[in-house]
């Protein structure tokens, strides 16, 4: 993966993720993410948005963009080993292995479409989390991602994102407008809702601060 490359080989490696996302229509995104949410909250009264919409629908939205076939668990599965206080267990490394084949097999293309949808999965997630948290609660939006992960000479480095919620420079995410348009989209088709007398729990993580589960129902 381009995140985990440095010179020429970070240079070509984003170059594909750039191109993969250069035909990607950001406000296509932002329909089908408000479409696909207002399919799931129809007929229903309350809903986890983390479980049932965050993820779920940004990756499906964003995988059919790519030309993919809705892999949305697999991503989650694969998104949730990728932090660097997680260790890989099986099922990651078995989700990760039908998405290669999913995107066509072992190559650096692959790799990119792969980066790109694991790396939006818990960061759109949190973006959408806690983005209509502070909508309901009037509080300030928090900074989904507090730090990331670059491979130096050889070894893994943690890096702050304060401050820098898509990073900067050379390294800045290439999909910061589909991310802004797919949470959009969530946030509209979800207006009318309101926090459930159910407590907002968060995720335990030392590089997230998102919900874990979102719990609204119809105002």
């Amino acid at each position: 993966m381009a995140r985990f490359s440095n010179g020429a080989d970070h240079v070509r490696r984003r170059a594909l993720a750039v191109d993969a996302l250069a035909s990607v229509d950001a406000d296509s995104l932002r329909e089908n993410a408000f479409l696909r949410t207002r399919g799931i909250v129809s007929g229903r009264d309350v809903v986890d948005v983390m479980a049932e919409i965050a993820r779920p629908v940004l990756v499906g939205v964003l995988a059919e963009a790519l030309g993919l076939p809705d892999v949305s668990a697999d991503v989650a599965g694969v998104a949730a080993a990728y932090h660097p206080h997680v260790a890989p267990g099986e099922a990651a490394e078995a989700a990760l292995t039908r998405l290669v084949a999913a995107c066509g097999g072992p190559t650096e293309s692959a790799a990119a479409r792969i980066g790109l949808l694991v790396q939006a999965c818990d960061a759109t997630a949190g973006l959408i989390g806690n983005g209509l948290f502070a909508s309901l609660t009037g509080k300030p939006a928090e900074q989904p991602v507090l730090a990331t992960r670059r491979r130096i000479d050889g070894a893994d480095v943690t890096v702050s994102l304060a401050g820098t919620p898509f990073g900067a420079g050379p390294r800045a995410c290439p999909g910061s407008r589909h991310a802004l348009a797919l949470s959009a989209g969530v946030l509209e088709a979800l207006r009318g809702f309101r926090l459930t007398e159910g407590e907002t729990t968060w995720v335990s993580s030392p590089n997230l601060r998102m919900p874990s589960a979102l719990w609204v129902t119809r105002g």
